[in-house]
């Protein structure tokens, strides 16, 4: 019999899925003229997994009566301790519960492209099909290890070597072999292997608890916050030192346990929020197709320009890379060739395919060649006038129909088009640093852009494997606006006289990448005044205005690409960075000294009241769902779940929090109203909250949701 997953394009194993193929396998089970059992998917993939649709509902406490963990039960008894044989024929795709599924039957046999992992990490769980018992009988500890706690999938080829697979076949071969192994091992040519009751590869007491030890330590760092890694080896554990059958009622106990964590909440939540970002009402859902996007023109080879080439590059993208003079040019072509050959060093890409890639960029000294592009992105220096020239020789030479785009991070782009024939014809294309790595592409949009422009630009997102966010043209778009009452309330806080190395601590033990003060040295002094100047000219009345920073910028303390800011920079070991306390006393000192009498502290400065790290961490995110609230008000993104992704995959915010709106929902608007009126009155606009956040707290409405319409201002 050959049982099929029939829900593509993943082949999600649904709940009704499973239950089809429960009593499917009863069925051929009990039918004399079956033989064996086949189990492939359809449309060229095995299966992606559980149906995570069903994770979410589990998350929100709002999941049916069916209990997924049942259906171990239909694994160990129909597919592999069943009457006849299984055999799993594996397509391209076996992730999570699919490998699980596969790992159920007596023998894999997979197409050469094929990539198996188990995933479930990534959502704040954990294998809950028998993957953390199987997995390490047939691949060995240490490797299963590897594969599940940190999410790493391994090809077809290595899944022989390991033995997680028993052969592996062309595509058009896949089925017939299958057949034939099943058949072999019913008819006793080849052996029935049960994964289950395997231990030949486990390893013996000294070395597991060595093995285990470690795992143990890197999990312990981040049990408080994702305690989904632990409980996993628990699971693991139990499997290997008291057999598969304890291992499977603890992998149980632990999998309800980790769903049912904030961590899972928000990395489900996450997980939606990033698939849903290129849905755009009035451009995705009125039947407009793509043009496909073929050949880039890319004015200016700076660290931004040449990322961006990169990125297109390394997606089949020609490049025609254009810079005004040669010395300019060969320096960006040679930052290409630099980023490709990062990849190479890094064994993501073979030479020959680093040199194959790099030939798709032409260089150039001329617009001339801009005629055959089908998208033009100007990434010069952030200059008016420049930007403004730059259009105009585009809209003379590129195509009719080709997008015309900006990489500005700070200016308006309607300003940008002012002198355009065609203003509507330009888009915001806003990557971020190093745009070949970052995941996120915000899409700037005006009210004049035509539909067919927001589709092209999101085709080319999708082409060079970018996750979209469509974002109205305002100061600092979607990002940069969000956070940048990030940076001001740090260092508001540094005013007041906390340690600026205390509070990058804190900030990373919250989950960011590194705090506000780290940041300032990797993007730059001088970026982060002239970023901040927009805002101070553009939202006044609620901005802080610190001597700390341009003080810093004066005195040349620019951070990594000066070796001095907050931190001192060693240029001969990339990366390390030490405080630099005795460097930046005085600049501390000098704006603390000046700061008194805008926060009207006494002439001492006054005891500073003592801040838990939970403070720290609300007196610089609050501001900042605060003022995600008001781009949520102002329409500048369409849902919430955009800025979520936008703060993850821009800013770093922690994925298990969800993202800046998810996190403020899980605190609660009541709260964070009450908080941000406390610190309004001591220290003025910054902490204002808008009345969308006020609106929420007093209806007790979700900051995703947004307040119900009507003129009721809170009276909290």
């Amino acid at each position: 019999g050959v049982f099929s997953i029939p829900t593509p394009p993943v082949n999600a194993l649904a709940i009704p899925v499973l239950e089809g193929l429960s009593r499917a396998l009863e069925r051929a089970h009990g039918d004399a003229r079956v033989v064996g059992i086949v189990i492939t998917g359809t449309k060229g993939k095995f299966s992606g997994g559980f149906d995570i649709t069903q994770l979410k509902l589990r998350t929100e406490g709002r999941a049916g009566p069916t209990n997924i963990a049942d259906f171990n039960q239909v694994l160990n008894r129909l597919v592999e301790a069943g009457q006849k044989p299984t055999v799993a024929a594996i397509e391209n795709l076996a992730l999570g519960g699919g490998l699980e599924l596969a790992m159920a039957c007596n023998a894999r046999v997979a197409t050469p492209k094929s990539q198996l992992g188990l995933p479930e990490l990534q959502l704040g769980v954990i294998p809950g099909f028998g993957g953390t018992q199987r997995l390490p009988r047939l691949v060995g500890l240490p490797k299963s290890l590897e594969m599940i706690m940190k999410s790493k999938s391994i090809g077809a080829e290595e899944a022989l070597t390991l033995g997680l697979v028993d052969l592996v076949v062309p595509a058009d071969q896949l089925l017939s072999k299958a057949i034939e192994l099943a058949r072999q091992i019913a008819h006793k040519q080849k052996p029935k292997s049960m994964a289950f009751y395997k231990s030949d590869k486990l390893p013996d007491d000294t070395s597991f608890k060595k093995i285990i030890a470690e795992a143990r330590r890197g999990a312990k760092r981040v049990q408080s916050v994702m305690p989904h890694l632990w409980l996993c080896l628990d699971a693991i554990e139990a499997g290997v030192t008291k057999g598969a059958e304890e291992g499977l009622a603890v992998e149980k106990v632990s999998f309800d346990k980790a769903v049912t964590s904030k961590a899972c909440k928000g990395l489900v939540s996450f997980f939606f929020a990033s698939r849903q970002t290129a849905a755009v009402p009035g451009v995705t859902d009125v039947g407009l197709i793509p043009r496909p996007t073929q050949c880039v023109g890319v004015v200016g080879g700076g660290l931004m320009g040449s990322g961006i080439a990169t990125a297109c590059v390394m997606n089949g993208v020609s490049v025609i890379l254009k810079e005004i003079n040669q010395t300019f040019l060969d320096a960006g072509m040679g930052r290409v060739k630099a980023n490709l050959q990062s990849q190479v060093a890094k064994k993501r890409m073979t030479q020959t395919n680093a040199d194959r890639l790099f030939s798709l960029v032409q260089p150039s000294l001329s617009y001339d060649d801009f005629a055959k592009v089908d998208m033009a992105i100007e990434a010069v220096i952030e200059n008016l006038e420049l930007k403004r020239k730059i259009f105009g020789d585009l809209e003379r030479v590129c195509p009719p129909g080709a997008i015309l785009s900006t990489n500005t991070s700070t200016i308006d782009i309607t300003k940008i088009a002012a002198g355009m024939k065609s203003p509507q014809r330009l888009v915001g294309a806003h990557f971020f640093s190093p745009a070949h790595i970052m995941q996120l592409f915000e899409i700037i949009r005006t009210p004049n852009t035509p539909p067919q422009v927001l589709c092209d630009t999101l085709g080319f997102s999708k082409r060079i494997k970018k996750t979209p966010v469509v974002v109205g043209n305002c100061t600092g778009f979607a990002v940069n606006r969000v956070f940048f009452p990030y940076t001001m309330s740090a260092c508001l806080l540094v005013d007041l006289g906390c340690d600026p190395f205390a509070i990058d601590n804190t900030i990373k033990q919250f989950g960011m990448p590194m705090g506000p003060f780290r940041l300032n040295d990797l993007v730059g002094t001088d970026i982060g005044v002239h970023v901040g100047k927009n805002f101070v000219e553009d939202f006044p009345d609620r901005v802080y205005e610190t001597r700390l920073i341009p003080s810093m910028m004066d005195a040349n303390r620019l951070g990594e690409k000066s070796g001095s800011g907050f931190y001192a920079h060693d240029s001969t070991k990339r990366g390390t960075a030490t405080p630099d306390v005795h460097g930046i006393a005085p600049f501390l000192a000098a704006s603390r000294q000046a700061a008194r009498l805008k926060l009207k502290l006494n002439a001492s400065g006054g005891p500073l009241p003592a801040l838990t790290s939970n403070d720290i961490v609300e007196m610089i995110f609050f501001p900042v769902v605060n003022e995600a609230c008001r781009c949520l008000s102002e329409g500048v993104v369409g849902k919430s779940g955009d800025l979520d992704c936008a703060s993850v995959l821009g800013m770093g915010f922690p994925a298990f929090r969800g993202g800046v709106v998810h996190w403020g929902d899980e605190i609660g608007a009541a709260k964070i109203v009450e908080r941000l009126r406390q610190w309004a009155t001591l220290y003025g606009g910054l902490y204002n909250p808008c009345p969308y956040l006020e609106d929420c707290a007093a209806q007790g409405r979700a900051l995703a949701d947004g307040p119900i319409a009507g003129p009721d201002r809170s009276k909290l």
